[in-house]
């Protein structure tokens, strides 16, 4: 059966779904996979020998896993608020927006490894700042997305017209 084609972005074959992109949709698994990949990938840079000595991990690799960490934890506690009330997306946004800020916060710290003048092999942040770079794309698709969900707006409206009425029908009995 047909589900979609191969086409190219960007010099590199990637697969078509076949859906308009404008019809696409996250995964809400994508951007805390790729969360934790960077977690695990940023605790593996810095407990390297090779890319922070051992002078420098007090002050650089813990932060900088500390960063790390708390990315992970923003995305779940973004997560845990459900969209069905104002409040619920205002707290998404708000620790979506502190998970962006943790990507530029692990961005800064990792140029600042090599700007302290450390023998670094800049290869080896190559993977990590892609990593990084996708994350805050879907960061933000995410939290742009994030808006009172339908049912919830409908049944609001349904609710507040019924108290509307009965409000309207005890003014009338005094």
């Amino acid at each position: 059966a047909y589900c979609g084609s191969v086409g190219r972005k960007k010099g590199k074959l990637v697969w078509m779904s076949g859906v308009y992109e404008r019809y696409r949709s996250l995964s809400d698994k994508e951007f805390f996979k790729n969360a934790i990949s960077i977690r695990v990938e940023i605790t593996r840079l810095m407990a390297s020998d090779k890319v922070v000595p051992k002078a420098y991990r007090l002050m650089s690799a813990v932060p900088t896993v500390a960063t790390a960490r708390e990315l992970v934890n923003n995305i779940e506690t973004a997560n845990a608020f459900y969209p069905n009330t104002a409040h619920g997306v205002l707290q998404r946004k708000h620790y979506l927006t502190l998970a962006i800020a943790n990507c530029y916060h692990l961005v800064q710290d990792l140029q600042t490894l090599k700007d302290i003048g450390l023998p670094i092999n800049l290869n080896r942040f190559e993977n990590i700042a892609e990593m990084l770079e996708k994350e805050i794309a879907l960061l933000r698709a995410t939290k742009n997305g994030a808006r009172l969900t339908k049912d919830t707006v409908g049944e609001r409206i349904s609710q507040l017209e019924l108290e509307l009425a009965e409000l309207k029908r005890l003014n009338e009995l005094s």
